[in-house]
């Protein structure tokens, strides 16, 4: 992955974070709290499509920031400091930590789109 890339996406992603919760705050403060203002809120096709995109754009901060400290630090040099068998294992650790932080963001993205749309 190419870093400036991967820094311009980290950034634009919390920028759309930013700019979805100062949406959703200025949303709420029209906001008449019944239960039929809320459900005019939630169910209009603004909102979730806005919080779809959030959404995927929270996911894909926090793969570029765990992928990050996964190569950075799950290596067989930094884990060499720990144990020498230890760093043997560094490749199948850091594969074991990112499949398992994949497959717990793609569990997320399924769970809230189902919330959300249905």
């Amino acid at each position: 992955m190419n870093g400036s890339i991967i820094w311009y996406l980290q950034r634009i992603s919390s920028l759309f974070v930013l700019t979805y919760t100062i949406w959703l705050f200025s949303s709420f403060r029209s906001f008449d709290g019944t239960f039929l203002g809320w459900d005019l809120l939630t169910s209009s096709i603004v909102f979730r499509l806005f919080t779809t995109i959030t959404i995927i754009s929270i996911l894909m901060h926090a793969f570029i920031g765990l992928w990050t400290v996964g190569t950075d630090y799950l290596t067989s040099r930094t884990l060499g400091f720990l144990s020498y068998r230890l760093a043997n294992y560094a490749d199948l650790i850091r594969n074991s930590y990112q499949i398992l932080f994949v497959f717990l963001g793609l569990i997320f993205l399924i769970i809230v789109l189902i919330v959300i749309w249905i």
